[in-house]
């Protein structure tokens, strides 16, 4: 384990304001300005290429009451563009002839994927968060007499694309805000027609544009991206999210932030629309429209109540559904990652990259989630492939910046997505073994320590709860590019009798140091501090360890308590004492 403070960190625990060093430490200069940002802080939609040009062409098929389709693209940012894409038109017109294309393909992406028929009658077609790169696709379907128009935001490729009309702030060099994700974009095409048509609609959908940019993993250190995600999570109007955050209440406790939306409504609305039956994501969009319409539900008896009939609203249904695909997900994805770690076995320091073929072990929809466990086992980076195509996934802390960029360097294959969570196209099978000896070559002087950034490294003795409190006022600035505040605490001493070990598989270490509590989840005989607690039996046995960890309030039935979660920890001294002798390592 390696750890080292945040350039320019101050490391003095009794300053002030140390909300203010933890944004200048992930390089937020104005830290004032980022905690009061307002409409100032945004950007207008004329900056945006063809934007103008967009309305016009909208309204050319409007007037003339053109059906309209609108594609839903496979993941939360693509629901979320479509959903305010359609609501916006029939809060224009309710009895407008417009539609929705669904997918068929588990992770099937704007065109290329060729799983959907538009009807004969569709002169305009929207594909919100995608469609930027298929030309081809977009080509046929111009070819029909077929209007385009793409939404987008994801990065343009090396071919231009003259068969559609793209408003994309990643091509308009206007618009300096690149980490907006596709409901952005939408969203900033509705505030255009709000002023064509003197309407007033576009700011009603600012939760699903906020629930858009956290889930597409967009950097919360862009001024304009955190407005919007703030005014959103505010205002939750949209049923079927609401109806998330209803049933992730036991986890989420009432707090509605980017990190609570991130680990427990993303993940929901991720795995019904991967691991979903057809008709489960369908009933979700249909959620996200806020089609009202219920069901007949039997509720399973309890020990105070018998079994009975209800009748479930979509939006309840849609959740409930949702977290049970979730939980299959969940299933699948465990069976699949034992099964990859016993083909894979033990790697060298020379394998710097984990690449294996999963076309025998599971099926695509679940290469990104698998990618993810798989990655955080070997701490290196993970590519399975599946077909020709697959996921890549990084691990926390690595000290490769983008592996989506090493990828692309190869010249073998590809990798479309984000720097460290992208898609991969182009692996045939015959070329795995040359992808692999290419990305160890180019990774060679590569070392997989974990490297963590601490905002202070302090000794034991300067453990305070006032410094936890003050830390974990950070917890609703937590995003992407905003990582949870660490620390180091070097120089611990502790004596068998200060440790508990405990949890349902005895697996869970704590201790206090100056009324804080230390915990560490999840231990093993890797585990040096694990091993320490097994082996001592004398009240003499001592450990000296540096460990770094997060702190924050841990709120259990109505009790806060100052904490620290160990990420990580390191073993200075270790001395077990036996009959005769003492014995260290």
């Amino acid at each position: 384990m390696k750890y080292k403070l945040y350039d320019n960190a101050t490391n003095n625990i009794y300053e002030k304001f140390k909300v203010w060093t933890f944004l200048k430490n992930r390089g937020i200069d104005d830290q004032d300005r980022y905690l009061n940002l307002n409409k100032s802080d945004t950007y207008d939609y004329s900056l945006l290429d063809n934007i103008y040009d967009a309305v016009e062409l909208f309204d050319k098929h409007y007037v003339n009451r053109d059906k309209i389709a609108i594609l839903v693209d496979e993941d939360a940012d693509g629901f979320c563009s479509a959903a305010i894409m359609y609501m916006y038109i029939k809060c224009m017109n309710a009895d407008y002839p417009v539609d929705y294309v669904m997918h068929t393909k588990a992770k099937a992406h704007g065109l290329y994927s060729n799983d959907f028929e538009l009807a004969d009658d569709v002169k305009l077609f929207i594909i919100p968060d995608a469609g930027t790169n298929d030309y081809k696709e977009c080509k046929k379907i111009s070819e029909k007499g077929i209007d385009i128009l793409i939404l987008d935001h994801h990065e343009k490729e090396d071919k231009d694309n003259p068969y559609a009309l793209i408003v994309n702030n990643q091509i308009s060099d206007r618009y300096p805000n690149k980490e907006f994700c596709g409901a952005g974009i939408v969203y900033k095409f509705c505030q255009a027609l709000d002023d064509k048509y003197w309407n007033e609609f576009a700011d009603d959908y600012l939760d699903l544009v906020a629930l858009a940019n956290i889930s597409d993993v967009m950097d919360m250190r862009s001024f304009e991206t955190r407005y919007y995600v703030n005014q959103g999570l505010l205002n939750v109007k949209n049923k079927a999210f609401s109806a998330i955050i209803n049933a992730q209440e036991f986890s989420m406790k009432g707090v509605i932030n980017p990190h609570t939306v991130s680990f427990y409504v993303t993940p929901i609305i991720n795995g019904c629309i991967r691991f979903g039956s057809q008709d489960e994501k369908e009933l979700l969009f249909r959620a996200f429209i806020e089609q009202d319409e219920y069901f007949e539900y039997k509720k399973r008896a309890t020990k105070d109540k018998p079994e009975e009939i209800i009748q479930e609203s979509i939006y309840d249904r849609a959740a409930r559904l949702s977290k049970n695909a979730k939980s299959r997900q969940d299933k699948a994805r465990d069976k699949a990652v034992k099964e990859i770690i016993a083909k894979v076995g033990e790697l060298s320091d020379d394998e710097k990259v984990v690449l294996v073929d999963i076309t025998d072990i599971t099926d695509s929809s679940l290469t990104g989630v698998v990618a993810i466990k798989i990655s955080e086992h070997y701490c290196r980076p993970c590519i399975l492939v599946n077909g020709t195509g697959g996921s890549a996934r990084n691990f926390n802390h690595s000290p490769i910046q983008s592996i989506k960029d090493v990828i692309n360097s190869t010249g073998i294959f590809n990798g479309q997505g984000h720097a460290n969570a992208c898609g991969i196209l182009g692996l045939k099978n015959e070329e795995q073994d040359n992808a692999r000896t290419t990305l160890n070559e180019i990774l060679k002087d590569i070392v997989y320590d974990p490297v963590y950034l601490c905002d202070y490294i302090i000794q034991s003795d300067d453990v305070n709860v006032g410094l936890i409190m003050d830390l974990s006022k950070t917890d609703n600035l937590i995003g992407h590019g905003i990582d949870e505040p660490m620390i180091a605490v070097e120089n611990i001493e502790l004596n068998k009798n200060d440790i508990s070990i405990f949890g349902k598989n005895t697996d869970t270490i704590s201790f206090i140091v100056n009324d804080v509590k230390f915990i560490m989840f999840r231990c093993d005989k890797k585990n040096e501090l694990y091993n320490f607690v097994q082996d001592a039996w004398s009240d003499d046995d001592n450990i000296t360890i540096t460990i770094v960890g997060q702190p924050s309030i841990n709120d259990y039935d109505g009790t806060r308590t100052p904490q620290i979660t160990i990420e990580d920890v390191n073993v200075l001294e270790n001395n077990i004492v036996g009959s005769d002798e003492e014995v260290a390592w």
